[in-house]
């Protein structure tokens, strides 16, 4: 195992744990960016190997695209308190051999659970039930009968769950709802394993062409994927037309694998029953979205993850994934796997 030479690591904005500065510190020398300004920016990042990022990093600190990387000369590693990474260029960080590491795995209960959340508020008519009884006096039972909005509430037990994304969250989610809701799950992702979704009580769906079909059979529809070219707007006008008009769909990935005008358009024609949403797209959402004024949806503001025992989790893999990278250990939660044989190859030339 090479030896960690206290390589210097920038945090330009607080970690979102206090443990994380201080695992890091084991082996690296931690600058805290909070106590520097724009006039110490260029001193910093030319001494600088690693580099903590997230959304709304000061300017003079960001590390997001090729400009902004190429003023840090001596960068191996940007570290990511998240499982998603789509505010940096991953294209531009592989061309100049810096590996990207994240966090994913950290949250999966909390997101789950949360999407569980926003099923239940739905078929239970909950969030609409509190609006309602805020807003009038006490609703009467038959507010809640009939073929309109909000109509009867209902039971998720023993329905059937499609989910986008079988990855952490989306195998959480399906055990989750297996077990305590004894509800049949299928399952769409390209890239897993049909006999181990099989083995889990899971039936996967691996081609695209496919897809129409497993949205026809489900009740409600989870999406838990990362958001890349590939399932940017995997759900729009045709999708939502292929799904139950009694169905529920769920984002709890990233608002870009929704077209969110096609969602818009679908649920005022009643093409689906509803739809709860935790992401958007852009974010923040602007307040007078038109998602936010329909009584048949429930919208919160991507706090899916954000829970409490996640937190020290989140950091700790941030921090293990950046010190390894920086003694040349192949990291868990590489962001762009493609990009390691060049990393070891600057690393072999720069001594």
């Amino acid at each position: 195992m090479e030896e960690l030479m206290r390589k210097n690591i920038l945090i330009p904005v607080p970690m979102i744990d206090p443990s994380g500065p201080e695992l890091l510190m084991k082996e690296a020398d931690v600058i805290d960016g909070t106590e520097l300004g724009e006039q110490d920016a260029p001193e910093t990042l030319a001494r600088i190997q690693g580099i903590y990022s997230q959304p709304g990093i000061p300017a003079h600190f960001a590390c997001t695209n090729a400009e902004e990387m190429a003023r840090i000369p001596n960068l191996e590693v940007i570290g990511v308190s998240a499982s998603g990474f789509d505010w940096i260029d991953l294209d531009a960080a592989t061309e100049r051999a810096v590996a990207v590491v994240y966090s994913a795995g950290a949250q999966y209960s909390a997101v789950a659970e949360h999407g569980i959340g926003l099923m239940l508020s739905l078929a239970k008519r909950i969030a609409v039930s509190d609006r309602a009884l805020r807003a009038a006096p006490f609703p009467k039972l038959q507010h809640f009968t009939g073929d309109v909005w909000p109509g009867f509430p209902e039971e998720i037990d023993g329905k059937t769950l499609g989910v986008l994304g079988f990855g952490f969250v989306g195998r959480e989610l399906a055990h989750k709802c297996r077990t305590a809701f004894r509800m049949q799950v299928l399952a769409f992702d390209p890239y897993y394993d049909p006999l181990d979704a099989g083995r889990q009580g899971v039936e996967l769906y691996t081609r695209r062409a496919q897809l129409h079909e497993m949205l026809g059979r489900c009740d409600f529809v989870v999406l838990t994927l990362p958001l890349s070219e590939e399932t940017h707007h995997i759900v729009g006008r045709p999708e939502l037309a292929a799904m139950k008009s009694s169905a529920y769909l769920i984002n709890m990935s990233r608002g870009g694998t929704i077209d969110e005008p096609a969602l818009v358009a679908g649920l005022q024609a009643g093409e689906i029953a509803g739809a709860g949403l935790d992401v958007f797209d852009p974010e923040p959402a602007r307040q007078d979205h038109p998602l936010f004024q329909m009584e048949n949806t429930v919208v919160t503001p991507h706090i899916g993850g954000w829970v409490r025992e996640a937190m020290p989790r989140l950091v700790a893999l941030t921090a293990d994934g950046m010190l390894a990278a920086l003694r040349g250990e192949r990291p868990n939660r590489l962001a762009n796997p493609e990009v390691w044989p060049t990393f070891l190859e600057r690393r072999a030339v720069s001594g």
